[in-house]
Parts: structure tokens; C-alpha cells; sequence
């Protein structure tokens, strides 16, 4: 028999125990109630893909809501960072390049996902997608791979521009530029055809970071670490030693004294510039493939463009964009309420289904090879841009995977930057720009020599050499044994 009192007190018991949040499983609901998910990223065209992403996972998660804030693609790394350290870090963000990925979880940023991140959930995603030293630390995975490899700039083209200065082929085809010649052989006669109408070339640098994605030219020029100046070969940075940096700017210096270049370029930013393309007022903007979605968005008659990828120095293509094992996307705060939750959201956006939705989009490939079908494209431009991709990658070094110790080797930034310096030559405050380069080249690379020496004092096991491959053929694939520890 049980007494009136204790069988309130089991009664009292069920009930609370079948209401109970059902803490630590996949999926399971930490709140009784509508849980809201603070969701950051920096990303502007690919806005309406996230937003229809949103709108169908509360569709089928009636209990879960997500609040998106779009940050400023410059600002985001500070927001984030005081974010972080204050008590208003969002559930789910966009990993920022910096801090680097191990310095975000060293300082607690991220949630270790392990407990649904499963050997079996990994599985549908390619080989090496999740790498210890790239994305997995300490036995731990904090974020998965979200595009897939593709070289992130192209040079597009204004194709009605192209027609109008007659640069056609027989076939009736734009002549394209592949050389750096071209580019400036183009530019000067579309200048000249536009007759202070519309220019050769154009882009936007009010936000300060666009100079060096024209710099990016060297990528495919035999300067494998681009607007970064690092070279694996060396173990170093190149900025004067690697003739191919000197050159771009003489090249592109070339461009602006020949008056190809918009002339408003250090005044409009990289949305103004964009708009200024599609309005037919400079022929080549260098740029992504997200701008696409932009111009679907805010023009979505311009129909007169196609994409080329970088052009390069000389004759011959002489290095490619590399990637590497693991890769990075989306991340969940350790500081999340709502961890469960976070995580449906998080696994909404890296499940096959958003990422096919996402390549119909045209918003870029992603890093399941099954979506990214040709057929999937919605504009000629897109398709372009896929075939594109598959030629010009390569699989770099990456000797951190072998030797996890430099993952400990942090650099501080000396200032002034590759940015400031070519605002400088660019304006005309710097006429030596080969003495600023090798500047910039020794201030760097005692940087880095200064980290190594200092996480060596804290008793860090590093050697010195093993920031040099130098058997790394820039051409092919690197299929040593480090790459064979990537795949």
C-alpha cells in the first residue's frame, strides 16, 4: 500500500521527470518553450539563400527560431572577437579568418562537436574533411567544410563593352585576356573606345581591403601565397625575393598611367564597384562568385557578363589555388544556452539538402562533389564559373598536419601592411616600392622567426625547417608523405 502523501510525491515525480529537457542527446530540446538562435555572419548576396534556409528549418522546427545579423564584412573579426569576451556572443557564427581557427579554440570560442559530429555524421562528407591540426584539435571537431575547393577570385568581364571596343574573335567570341599583357592591351582600348565613358578596369578600395585581391594576380604566377606573400618553398615571405610581386605592380601602375582604371576607384567600396560593373562603366572587375547573387539581387537584367580566371604573368600558368585537408564553415559558441539547438541549426546548414539548394542558388560549389552538377546552375555564368574550378586548384602542403607544434607559433602583424603599401604606390606617397617590399619581406619573416623563438623559450619542440617544403612543385598536386597524411 502507498500512503496518500508519497504518491503525490511519485505523481509529483512523473510529471517532472516527463517534462524534463532531454540534456545531452543529439536533437534533443534544452527548453520548454520557443528557443531563439542568434545566428552571425558577414555575408550580403548570400543573404536571401540564408534567409530561405531560415524560413524552411523553423517550417520544420516549429520550436526554434533564428535571429540572423548580418555583420560588416571588415568589422566582423572585431565584433566577433568582443562578442566573445563579453556575454552577447551569437549561438551559431561564421568562423572569421582571424584569429586564426586554433587560437579560437584555445581562447573557449567553440563548442567541441564530437557529441554529434559522429564518426557515422562525418562520414557523408569527402575524405579528409576533418583533419587533426585543420579543423579537428585534440581529438575534437569544431567545424565542418562548407564550399567546396574552388579559387576563391576570378576576373569577370563586361561583355557589352568587350563588343562595343570590337575586341571579338572570328567566331564572334570576346577576346578574353590570360596574360597580364592582355589585361592591359584590353583595358587601354576599351578606355580609349569609352572615351571618358566607361574604362578597362575598375574596383572599389574605400574599405581597405580590396587592393590586395588585385594583387592576387601573382596566385597564378608563381607566387603561390598571393596577397599573403608567404611562400611554403621558402618557409617565408617573398615580397621582394619573388620577382612576381615587383611586377604586378609595375603592371598595374602600368594600367593606371595608361588611364585604364576608373578613376574614382579609391573612393567607391567593393558594393559601389560592383553596381558600377553591371552599369557598364568599367570592362574587368576581379571578384568572387558570390558577387553573381549580388547582381541578381540589385540588377537582375545584367546579363552581359561572363568570368575568366586569374590572369597570369608571362605565357604559361605557373602556379594554381591550393587547398588542403579539413576546412572550415560555421562554428557554435561555447557559450551557447542552447546547445542542442545550435546544433539542428548548424546541421541544417551543412546537411547535402541546404548545400544543393545553395549550388542552384549559384551562391558557389560546396564541399559534397554529389551537389555540384553542372546541370545545378542557374545562369550561364555559374556553369562557368563550376568548370572553372575544377582546373585551377591543386592540394598544397601542409606541414602543420605533421608537425601540430606549429599550430603554437603565433605572429604578431607589423604594420605597415601590404594593403597600406599599395594604397601608397598607388596614390604616389611611395615611389621605392621595391625598397617597401623588401621591408616588408624582413619585417615579416623576423616576425615569424621571433614567434618561433618564442614558443620555443615556453618549451614548444619546434625546428625551424619544417616551415620549408621545398621538393613542392607548384604545378601538381603535393603527394609526399604529408600529403598522404592529409587525404
Amino acid at each position: 500500500m502507498v500512503s496518500p502523501l508519497m504518491a503525490i510525491v511519485i505523481a509529483v515525480a512523473f510529471v517532472v521527470g516527463a517534462c524534463a529537457p532531454s540534456l545531452g542527446k543529439p536533437g534533443g530540446s534544452t527548453s520548454g518553450g520557443v528557443v531563439t538562435i542568434e545566428h552571425w555572419d558577414w555575408w550580403v548576396t548570400q543573404g536571401p539563400t540564408i534567409d530561405n534556409e531560415i524560413k524552411l528549418f523553423e517550417a520544420a522546427h516549429p520550436n526554434i527560431k533564428i535571429k540572423k545579423t548580418t555583420q560588416v564584412v571588415d568589422k566582423y573579426p572585431e565584433l566577433l572577437q568582443l562578442a566573445m569576451k563579453g556575454e552577447s556572443a551569437p549561438d551559431v557564427f561564421l568562423i572569421a579568418d582571424k584569429p586564426d581557427l586554433i587560437d579560437q579554440v584555445r581562447q573557449g570560442w567553440l563548442l567541441p562537436l564530437n557529441q554529434w559530429a559522429t564518426p557515422e555524421w562525418q562520414k557523408q562528407f569527402p575524405t579528409a574533411s576533418f583533419a587533426e591540426g585543420a579543423n579537428v584539435f585534440g581529438g575534437k571537431v569544431y567545424t565542418a567544410p562548407f564550399d567546396g575547393p574552388a579559387p576563391w577570385l576570378q576576373l569577370y568581364l563586361n561583355t557589352k563593352l568587350f563588343r562595343e571596343a570590337g575586341l571579338v574573335d572570328a567566331t564572334g567570341n570576346i577576346r578574353a585576356p590570360k596574360t597580364w599583357d592582355d589585361v592591359r592591351e584590353l583595358g587601354r582600348t576599351i578606355t580609349q573606345k569609352g572615351g571618358g565613358k566607361y574604362y578597362g578596369f575598375g574596383f572599389g578600395n574605400k574599405q581597405k581591403f580590396i587592393l590586395p585581391w588585385q594583387l592576387m594576380m601573382v596566385q597564378n604566377s608563381g607566387a603561390p601565397g598571393g596577397s599573403s606573400g608567404y611562400d611554403a618553398r621558402t618557409g617565408g615571405y617573398t615580397w621582394a625575393s619573388n620577382p612576381a610581386y615587383q611586377e604586378w605592380i609595375e603592371f598595374f601602375m602600368g594600367m593606371k598611367n595608361d588611364g585604364s582604371i576608373v578613376p574614382n576607384a579609391m573612393s567607391m567600396d567593393d558594393e559601389m564597384a560592383r553596381a558600377a560593373f553591371a552599369d557598364g562603366k568599367f570592362a574587368m572587375l576581379i571578384g568572387g562568385v558570390w558577387i553573381q547573387g549580388g547582381w541578381q539581387k540589385t540588377h537582375p537584367d545584367f546579363k552581359d557578363y561572363t568570368l575568366v580566371q586569374l590572369p597570369y604573368r608571362g605565357t604559361q600558368q605557373d602556379s594554381y589555388f591550393y587547398r588542403g585537408p579539413g576546412g572550415k564553415g560555421f562554428g557554435i559558441s561555447a557559450k551557447t544556452k542552447h546547445p542542442n539547438e545550435a546544433w539542428l541549426w548548424f546541421e541544417w546548414l551543412n546537411s547535402k539538402a541546404a548545400a544543393e539548394r545553395w549550388v542552384k542558388a549559384g551562391q558557389g560549389i560546396r564541399a559534397f562533389p554529389e551537389v555540384n552538377k553542372p546541370e545545378y546552375a542557374p545562369t550561364p555564368q555559374f556553369k562557368a564559373f563550376m568548370e572553372l574550378a575544377q582546373g585551377d586548384i591543386r592540394l598544397g602542403p601542409a606541414p602543420e598536419l605533421l608537425h601540430p607544434e606549429m599550430t603554437q607559433v603565433k605572429t604578431q602583424q607589423t604594420l605597415p601592411d601590404i594593403q597600406a603599401i599599395l594604397e601608397g604606390v598607388y596614390t604616389g606617397q611611395i615611389t621605392d616600392y621595391k625598397t617597401a617590399l623588401k621591408d616588408l619581406e624582413a619585417r615579416q619573416n623576423a616576425a615569424l622567426q621571433r614567434a618561433i623563438a618564442e614558443a620555443q623559450a615556453r618549451g614548444v619542440k619546434l625546428d625551424p625547417a619544417w616551415w620549408r617544403v621545398a621538393d613542392w612543385d607548384l604545378a601538381r598536386d603535393y603527394t609526399t608523405a604529408v600529403a598522404s597524411d592529409q587525404r
